[in-house]
């Protein structure tokens, strides 16, 4: 996983260059800023930044982490300002930091934990977050004919997909498609005011932290 996107980052902004996608992009982003208005950010799979530009402006402060110093470096020219910073951190392994934060994102990145891990990562999360702390998260949901194909099943019911890229590399990935109950039932353990809602390509969900 982490090979294939440090391969990827130079083109992966334009996953968000596809038409089909522009009127659930525009609503994803209003979604964003609405929910970040002052928060104190934690954020994980940050990528190229293209999700950090945009809570930025509302957001007080964002910390926004990568496993690849390679999408990072593309997030640097962005205009993030002052109050951004940029440190390549596992998700699963986040350093520890002198305060909690208020909020937490992590977009397009739920589909990529591996079904087993679900609860490691969120209360790994959850444990540099506040208590009563916003938890954001989008992805995709699987298309029939739009999405990938899946190539296999693990045991544990891990979907998998292969990804070719530009330079003609071949990677498989997982790529899981959690079904609302499944989001539900996985944040329910830890948060309150759970809420999924769907639109034409991605699901999103907001929760809070119970304090």
């Amino acid at each position: 996983m982490e090979a294939y996107y440090r391969e990827r980052a130079a083109v992966y902004d334009e996953f968000y260059q596809v038409s089909r996608r522009q009127d659930d992009l525009v609503a994803l982003r209003s979604w964003v800023v609405e929910r970040v208005q002052n928060s104190t950010i934690l954020e994980v799979a940050a990528g190229t930044g293209y999700w950090t530009e945009v809570a930025a402006p509302a957001a007080k402060t964002i910390t926004a982490t990568d496993c690849n110093p390679e999408t990072l470096a593309i997030a640097a020219q962005r205009s993030l300002g002052s109050h951004v910073s940029l440190i390549v951190a596992d998700a699963y392994q986040l350093p520890e930091f002198p305060d909690t934060f208020s909020a937490g994102m992590a977009m397009l990145w739920w589909s990529h934990v591996h079904r087993q891990r679900r609860q490691e990562f969120l209360s790994h999360f959850a444990s540099r977050l506040a208590p009563g702390a916003l938890i954001l998260m989008f992805d995709q949901f699987y298309i029939e004919g739009l999405s990938s194909p899946i190539s296999r099943r693990d045991e544990w019911n891990n979907l998998y997909t292969e990804r070719v890229l530009p330079n003609g590399k071949t990677f498989e990935i997982v790529k899981n498609y959690p079904t609302d109950d499944e989001i539900f039932e996985t944040f329910s353990d830890l948060c309150e005011h759970v809420e999924i809602a769907r639109l034409r390509e991605f699901w999103t969900v907001s929760a809070r932290l119970r304090r």
